[in-house]
C-alpha cells in the first residue's frame, strides 16, 4: 500500500514493523494531530517530527529514514524540451532576500508548549520549552530569509513578549535574551548550508568563505569538533537527565567519585555546549551541572572547550607558584588578612604550607593591585547543598580541592 493511502493506525503499525518503537504517548500524539500517510508524504517539518518523538533523536532519525524509503516518486517518460532562453534567465537571476512583513504574527507552538503558554507558565525557565519556542520562531523567519536584520530579530522578539508578557526578561529591555537566542539559532542553522544560494552570496559579500587549507585554527576546530562528536554519540534528553542526576548525587557526597564525575561531565559536554549556545543562563547551568562551581570542574570544562597539550590547571598552578615568593613580599604587614595568613601559617603543618601560600596569594591579589578587597572577597560563606567551604572572588568560586 502506498504511503499516502495509510491511515494513522496503519502508519503506526508500519513504523513499528520498520523498527521504530512507538510508545503509547507517542501513538496518541499521532492520533491527536491526525498524522496519517498523506500528512507524512506532504512533508513534516523538523519541529513536527521533534514533537512526535520528543525525547529520542534515534527515533527521529529512524522516522526520517522510513519516510525517505516510502516516499512516492513520480516519473514521467514524456520528452520534455527545456526552454533554454527561460532557463538562462532563471540561472542569471540573483537570489532575492525577502524581508519580513511589517506586521508579524507569532505562530502556534508545539502543543505541549502552547498549552503551557496558554496557562501563562514561565516556559523560558525550562530549556526544552525555550528551545522549542526558538525553533518555531526560526522556522517562521527562515521562510523569508536566512539573514534577518537586527531590526527584524528585535521585531519578532518584541512580538513574542507582547503576546506573552510573562516571557519577558527580568532585566534589561525585556527581550534581549530572546533576541540573542534567535541570532545564535540562525547562525547555527546557516553553518552547514554551504551550497545555499543566499548563504553563499552573503559569505562572498562579507569575505567569509571557508579556507581550503588546514591551518592551526582549522586543526584546533577539528580537534574540538571530534571531541564534541565523541561526547554526543548515543545521548538524548533521557540519558543526559540520568547523567545529571548522577552528578547531583556525587555533588552531595563528602568525597565524590572523581572518575564518575569526569565521565558524566564528558558525556554531557556537547549537550551542555548546545544548551549554552541556545541561551541557557549561567544560573541554570550551574544548578544543572554543579561541578562547574568547583575549580577542578571549571578547569576541565575550559580544557574541553580549548584543548591544550598541557592541562590548564597545571599550567596555572605552576605559573602562579613561581610568582608566589615575590608576590607575598608585596603584601603590606598592616593588612588584616596578612595577620590571619601569618597565624594560619604558624599553626599549620609543613606539608600544608604550600597550599596556604597558594590560596593566600590569590586572596592578596586585590590588595596588591590596590583594589578594595571588601568588594571582591567575602570569607566564611558556604553554599547551600554543598559541604565545600569557599571564598568568592567576584563571580568565580574558588574551592578547596577535594
Amino acid at each position: 500500500m502506498a504511503l499516502r493511502q495509510l491511515s494513522t493506525e496503519e502508519l503506526i503499525k508500519k513504523l513499528v514493523d520498520a523498527g521504530v518503537e512507538i510508545t503509547a504517548e507517542e501513538a496518541q500524539r499521532f492520533r491527536e494531530n491526525d498524522v496519517d500517510g498523506e500528512t507524512v508524504d506532504c512533508g513534516l517539518t523538523e519541529a513536527m517530527i521533534a514533537y512526535l518523538f520528543d525525547k529520542s533523536f534515534k527515533k527521529q532519525l529512524k522516522f526520517r529514514d522510513f519516510v525517505s524509503q516510502h516516499k512516492e516518486v513520480i516519473l514521467s517518460l514524456d520528452d520534455i524540451t527545456p526552454d533554454v532562453e527561460n532557463l538562462t534567465q532563471i540561472e542569471r537571476k540573483e537570489p532575492v532576500c525577502q524581508r519580513l512583513p511589517a506586521v508579524m504574527s507569532i505562530p502556534c507552538f508545539p502543543k505541549d508548549v502552547q498549552s503551557r503558554l496558554d496557562a501563562k507558565e514561565s516556559c523560558q525557565k525550562v530549556p526544552r520549552d525555550r528551545n522549542k519556542i526558538i525553533r518555531t520562531l526560526y522556522e517562521m523567519m527562515a521562510q523569508y530569509t536566512m539573514y534577518p536584520t537586527n531590526a527584524e530579530y528585535v521585531q519578532v522578539a518584541k512580538a513574542l513578549i507582547v503576546k506573552y508578557p510573562f516571557l519577558k526578561d527580568v532585566e534589561g529591555n525585556g527581550y534581549h535574551t530572546w533576541h540573542m537566542s534567535l541570532k545564535r539559532k540562525f547562525k547555527a542553522e546557516r553553518a552547514p548550508l554551504l551550497n545555499d544560494t543566499e548563504v553563499k552570496k552573503f559569505k562572498e559579500k562579507f569575505h567569509q568563505a571557508r579556507k581550503s587549507t588546514d591551518g592551526p585554527e582549522t586543526l584546533h576546530v577539528k580537534r574540538t569538533k571530534t571531541f564534541v562528536e565523541s561526547c554526543i554519540v548515543g545521548e538524548d534528553a533521557a540519558s543526559v537527565e540520568a547523567h545529571v542526576k548522577a552528578l547531583h548525587e556525587q555533588y552531595r557526597k563528602t568525597q565524590p567519585d572523581l572518575a564518575i564525575v569526569k565521565d558524566r561531565m564528558k558525556k554531557t559536554f556537547a549537550w551542555r555546549r548546545r544548551e549554552i549556545s541556545e541561551g541557557m543562563t549561567v544560573t541554570n547551568i550551574l544548578m544543572k551541572y554543579p561541578f562547574l562551581r568547583t575549580s577542578s570542574g571549571l578547569y576541565d570544562e575550559v580544557d574541553a572547550i580549548h584543548p591544550l597539550t598541557v592541562n590548564i590547571c597545571r599550567r596555572f598552578n605552576e605559573g602562579f607558584t613561581a610568582l608566589l615568593p615575590n608576590l607575598l613580599k608585596l603584601v603590606k604587614g598592616t593588612l588584616p588578612l596578612k595577620k590571619l595568613y601569618v597565624e594560619a601559617r604558624e599553626e599549620a603543618l609543613a606539608e600544608d604550607l604550600p597550599g596556604i601560600d597558594f590560596r593566600g596569594g590569590l586572596v592578596f591579589l586585590p590588595s596588591i593591585f590596590r583594589e578594595n578587597i571588601d568588594h571582591l572577597i567575602s570569607l566564611g560563606e558556604v553554599r547551600k547543598c554543598c559541604h565545600i567551604p569557599t571564598f568568592k572572588v567576584k563571580a568565580v568560586f574558588l574551592c578547596k580541592p577535594h
